[in-house]
């Protein structure tokens, strides 16, 4: 079926039909007009050809967001957001999961130079290196020279976080934290580091392990801080499925959570607050940050100049059950089992 036959239903012209389906018809036909051609196009099976409404018009009414790890909920929230501001501008957003390649920005630049879409989020993903400026491309959680940038306060939420388990009474405190070469990741062991720093306490490099923010990561390194001799009365994570596996960690060694350890996790995902005890954690406006950086591609792909550079949100910690005071001594963890 083509537009033609839709027309050709419900006694309009072609244009009218295109006018529906493009998204200009208020204040062209009258709603009782669009009705009608909508309802004739379901009626017929008629779905408009993108691609081809796009080569016309020069707009494929999409946005494309590229992230590392489509299987962290974290990345859940952020597309939610993007596309919750998206269908409101009459967008579709488009997902690409790069199995922490950082190097898709190049690729996924192609379809936007192809027409396929109009403007691109990039989450931890270098930017076309012959990119510049001048295209609608937004950096999500970095930097790049041209480019508007949407971050949260990853550093204050680190900070907030050290705080509440030295105001516990830790002193002896592991961090788990994702890859050096991410901004993200660095910023949080940033934010770490200067609250012991403030507090007065050394940096242990003994004390800190880098992973991925998986799992299974979070198992594998909390297991190796539970087998250092002088364990840590608590462990802050950059994130919370490292923190969900340092549980599992623990659970593994007989450790208890919170009366031998005292974890800290950073997201506030669903599977927190679901945890066995409720995980504490830094929550992160994900959805918002989505939507923001949304905005700003689209607003990028209309041609207007964004009125700033870097748009930054808040982070806040939310305090629950896996968190108290340290123990008086460590418990006797058998090595047999790590």
């Amino acid at each position: 079926m083509t537009s033609i036959d839709v027309a050709r239903k419900c006694g309009v012209s072609q244009s009218t039909v295109s006018l529906v389906f493009s998204g200009k018809a208020k204040g062209r036909i009258s709603a009782r007009t669009e009705a009608a051609v909508r309802s004739a196009a379901e009626e017929l099976g008629y779905r408009p050809n993108a691609a081809a409404r796009a080569l016309k018009t020069g707009a494929a009414r999409a946005i494309v967001l590229v992230v590392p790890d489509i299987t962290n909920p974290f990345f859940g929230g952020l597309l939610r957001g993007a596309q919750t501001a998206a269908r409101a501008a009459g967008y579709a957003v488009a997902l690409i999961d790069t199995d922490n390649d950082r190097e898709w920005g190049s690729a996924s630049a192609e379809a936007l130079r192809a027409g396929l879409a109009d403007g691109l989020l990039l989450f931890e993903v270098d930017p076309p290196p012959f990119s510049e400026g001048g295209e609608p491309i937004v950096v999500i959680e970095s930097e790049s020279r041209g480019h508007p940038s949407a971050r949260l306060d990853v550093e204050g939420g680190s900070d907030a976080a050290l705080r509440h388990l030295l105001d516990l009474g830790h002193r002896r405190i592991g961090v788990l934290t994702g890859p050096v070469r991410d901004l993200s990741a660095r910023a949080r062991l940033d934010g770490f580091r200067a609250a012991l720093d403030h507090a007065g306490i050394p940096v242990d490099d003994s004390l800190e392990q880098r992973g991925l923010f998986t799992f299974e990561d979070g198992r594998e390194l909390g297991l190796r801080l539970l087998a250092l001799r002088q364990r840590p009365t608590a462990i802050v994570c950059g994130d919370d499925l490292q923190a969900l596996g340092v549980y599992e960690a623990a659970r593994r060694v007989g450790v208890r959570i919170p009366d031998d350890l005292s974890v800290v996790g950073f997201d506030d995902v669903d599977q927190a607050a679901w945890a066995a005890p409720p995980l504490t954690t830094v929550r992160q406006q994900f959805a918002q940050m989505g939507a923001t950086a949304a905005g700003l591609a689209l607003s990028l792909a209309a041609g207007q100049e964004p009125t700033q550079d870097r748009y930054e949100l808040d982070t806040t910690l939310v305090v629950r059950g896996s968190t108290g005071r340290p123990p008086a001594g460590p418990p006797a963890v058998d090595p047999t089992l790590i």
